[in-house]
């Protein structure tokens, strides 16, 4: 069974992109792979700087062993001042540092699918583009093309956490699809 790890970069009580990683998680699941769906609060991290090499706390051991252990990953993101959330940078960040000897590309091997909810109309899309940048160049992972922004978040959900808009739930559903095939051929 393809393993799939799910977090959002905020760990805010009542975010919508905790939300986002919900239904994400309860979508892989129902189709067919197993998702573990974290929250960043239980990774308190520091902020990483030069001196966190060969000195990650264990927190950043516990995230790192997490993401080895799954095939692929679903990021969603907040979007902060047209640019991804801090907390989900320093956690990647020190994801590749905890490993002893790991190379700077240390997601390389993980296929990773990319989603965002924020207020305004573009659903954290600028965020998701920065992201995919670090992501790709920065950490060697595959970050499959297909991603998706809810827009209007506060709104968007129902109350039981599923997507209102037929359109952007059938972007979920595609993004998650191709992200459970990709990652079971890694």
């Amino acid at each position: 069974m393809t393993k799939i790890l799910v977090f959002s970069g905020s760990s805010r009580a009542g975010s919508v992109n905790h939300m986002l990683a919900e239904l994400a998680a309860r979508k892989i699941n129902a189709a067919g792979a197993s998702a573990t769906l974290i929250s960043l609060a239980d990774f308190p991290l520091p902020l990483v700087d030069a001196t966190g090499f060969g000195n990650a706390p264990e927190a950043a051991h516990k995230l790192r062993g997490l993401i080895d252990d799954h095939k692929g990953l679903f990021l969603a993101s907040p979007e902060y001042n047209a640019g991804y959330a801090p907390a989900l940078k320093n956690a990647l960040d020190w994801s590749t540092v905890a490993k002893p000897g790991a190379p700077a590309t240390g997601l390389a091997g993980k296929v990773v699918a990319l989603g965002a909810a924020s207020p305004g109309p573009m659903g954290g899309y600028r965020a998701l583009t920065q992201l995919r940048t670090v992501l790709e160049l920065g950490l060697g992972a595959l970050v499959i093309p297909e991603m998706v922004a809810v827009g209007n978040a506060g709104t968007a959900f129902s109350d039981k956490g599923e997507l209102t808009d037929a359109r952007t739930a059938e972007f979920l559903d595609v993004t998650l699809a191709r992200l459970i095939k990709e990652a079971a051929k890694a």
